[in-house]
C-alpha cells in the first residue's frame, strides 16, 4: 500500500506499474 492519495480520474489513467511509479515520483 502507498500512503498517497490519487484522484480517481488520474487513477483510471494508471494502467501499468511503471505509470504508477512515474505518477508517485512526480507527486513528491
Amino acid at each position: 500500500e502507498f500512503d498517497i492519495q490519487i484522484p480517481d480520474d488520474q487513477a483510471e489513467n494508471i494502467s501499468t506499474v511503471g505509470q504508477a511509479i512515474q505518477f508517485i515520483e512526480q507527486a513528491k
